[in-house]
């Protein structure tokens, strides 16, 4: 699907159901990729610091830099100082067969910082001896991607006017053409709020902005982390935003334990709602850092539809490709893959998958993505080298 000036509504609802063109190619999961990976030669583990780049600002300033024979090197957020563990686990593996590498870790218990930041430096250290952005040498599919942005409630009483108020001062103020809503749900705790005031609100902010701007919820912050924890309520509020034309919901019901949410999640997906489902919410392997087992297992039970990964949350960039890979392989699922903020390994992965993959990528983005990336409402493509721009 080529790259677009713009997305109304409309069309960003049409593109996240649109399935996904290809099959897998080999015999694992990123073999094809969709494309045929430029492998350069094999190179091994030899050391690694942790570096300063004053020239990134005092936020983005610190990388891990792993080098490796003939003088390869990649670069990661440090997760962890020391990557001895890593390092005895691998052995004399290669660090650019990425899943030998992944699965390797995963099997000898290697520390999740250690993983993660040996599995991000690795994918860098490809992009950079290729002379080539981590996107380019995945296969560029687009040259931007929509953004959408986070409206929380200001401090103090919540009322549903004035947090709609809220919402349609900030896309008065920004560029953005969709934001998520950041309002607590009817959880019956301390921070939640009654069912009649999350419907009154969902009304409130659909009526300030108008029918063209893209609306999700995500029932955060604090302890009201899902939308309700009655299947019942929780139709109800479905039926309403799908009325009201909203893209997606992040947690109608709490997703644990898995072995009584995950019937409850299929039923409400049994009722075909417009927009997406994602399971989401504290204390759950599911969530802002799903993995990618967890995600098959949600998926393939009729749960979800929507899935959201972290690079740095959950185990690096490989994992958050095998999911992005799987939605491209499974077009009959439907399955929309949600990179949760734009991180600079997230920013690579949104342009190597076209919009019936990932429609959108979220904002504020981290302290390592360099903001003249930014353009409008939209995310450009990195063209430096690697996955970080140094």
């Amino acid at each position: 699907m080529p790259p677009r000036d713009s997305l109304t509504r409309a069309g960003f609802l049409r593109v996240c159901g649109a399935a996904a063109v290809g099959a897998l190619v080999g015999k694992r999961l990123l073999a094809g990729m969709n494309r045929d990976l430029e492998t350069p030669d094999a190179v091994r583990l030899q050391s690694w610091k942790v570096v300063e780049y004053p020239s990134l600002g005092r936020k983005r300033r610190t990388l891990m830099k792993v080098t490796a024979t003939g003088g390869a090197f990649g670069l990661a957020r440090p997760l962890a100082k020391d990557l001895t563990a890593a390092k005895e686990a691998i052995g004399n593996a290669n660090l650019l067969d990425h899943e030998a590498l992944h699965d390797r870790m995963t099997t000898k218990h290697v520390p999740s910082g250690q993983l993660k930041t040996l599995d991000i430096a690795a994918w860098d250290m490809h992009a950079r001896l290729l002379g080539k952005p981590l996107h380019a040498v995945l296969g560029t599919k687009r040259a931007k991607v929509l953004r959408y942005g986070d409206v929380r409630p200001a401090p103090g009483d919540f009322s549903p006017d004035g947090y709609a108020r809220k919402v349609a001062h900030y896309f008065e103020r920004t560029d953005l053409k969709a934001t998520k809503l950041h309002f607590p749900g009817a959880m019956r705790t301390s921070d939640g709020i009654p069912l009649k005031d999350v419907l009154a609100t969902l009304k409130a902010v659909r009526k300030a902005v108008g029918n063209e701007k893209v609306l999700a919820w995500d029932p955060y912050p604090r302890s009201a982390e899902s939308a309700t924890q009655s299947p019942t309520e929780a139709k109800e509020i479905l039926a309403l935003m799908d009325d009201l034309g909203y893209a997606w919901i992040e947690g109608p019901l709490p997703p644990v334990p898995f072995e009584t949410q995950i019937p409850k999640y299929a039923e409400l997906m049994k009722s075909k709602p417009k927009q997406r489902i994602q399971a989401e919410g504290p204390r759950s392997p599911i969530g802002d850092g799903t993995p990618f087992a967890i995600m098959k297992q949600w998926v393939e039970a009729g749960a979800v539809n929507q899935c959201s990964t972290d690079a740095y949350i959950a185990p690096g960039v490989t994992n958050a490709l095998r999911m992005l890979e799987y939605a491209r392989a499974h077009p009959e699922r439907n399955l929309v893959i949600n990179l949760h903020w734009a991180w600079a390994p997230h920013a690579h992965l949104a342009m190597a998958y076209g919009e019936e993959v990932m429609p959108f990528v979220e904002f504020p983005m981290g302290e390592d993505f360099p903001k003249g990336l930014l353009a409008g409402p939209h995310l450009l493509a990195p063209q430096d080298p690697g996955i970080y721009s140094i």
